[in-house]
């Protein structure tokens, strides 16, 4: 008889290359406009509304999840930036998602990787993980004092260091 998979190999979410990668979201690469992005998702989207004299925005999930966002793509002066993530069914690459480990994700993406202290929770941190080939994009995974990742987000810069979303 073939032996079973190990539960966590067939069970784990994996990550998808061909769309959440440091490019964009599947065919919607940064720089996008907002209808590129919604193609890309492919289901209903909600904007939100920028703040006065501002031109960041963002999409969310129609319907959100129960609990957070889900996920979020983040434009501003019309372009598509970053995309924020914090629910598990959204694995970002390498293979992680909400609820890894940091110590697993450090040793991961060793020698490509900064740490730096999370701007709001005491012990909390934020994983910037920059793209094998080199380029402009980064990937930050939020981990909290227990060294979990609550959120992680994948975009350009500026936006890709606003700490509150369009904030």
């Amino acid at each position: 008889p073939v032996p079973e998979p190990a539960a966590d190999e067939t069970t784990r979410p994996r990550n998808d290359a061909a769309v959440i990668n440091f490019e964009g979201f599947g065919p919607a690469k940064f720089g996008a406009n907002e209808e590129q992005v919604r193609m890309s998702w492919g289901r209903p989207l909600q904007a939100g509304t920028p703040a006065p004299g501002a031109s960041c925005y963002q999409l969310f999930m129609d319907p959100k999840p129960e609990s957070g966002t889900g996920i979020a793509f983040l434009f501003e002066e019309g372009k598509f930036a970053r995309y924020d993530v914090d629910v598990p069914q959204h694995v970002a690459p390498g293979g992680f998602s909400v609820g890894a480990r940091a110590e697993d994700i450090l040793a991961a993406f060793a020698g490509r990787i900064e740490v730096q202290p999370h701007k709001y929770v005491e012990g909390a941190r934020n994983l910037i993980v920059s793209p094998a080939d080199g380029g402009a994009a980064r990937l930050i995974f939020e981990v909290n004092a227990a060294g979990a990742v609550s959120s992680w987000r994948i975009g350009v810069s500026p936006q890709i260091n606003y700490v509150e979303g369009c904030g």
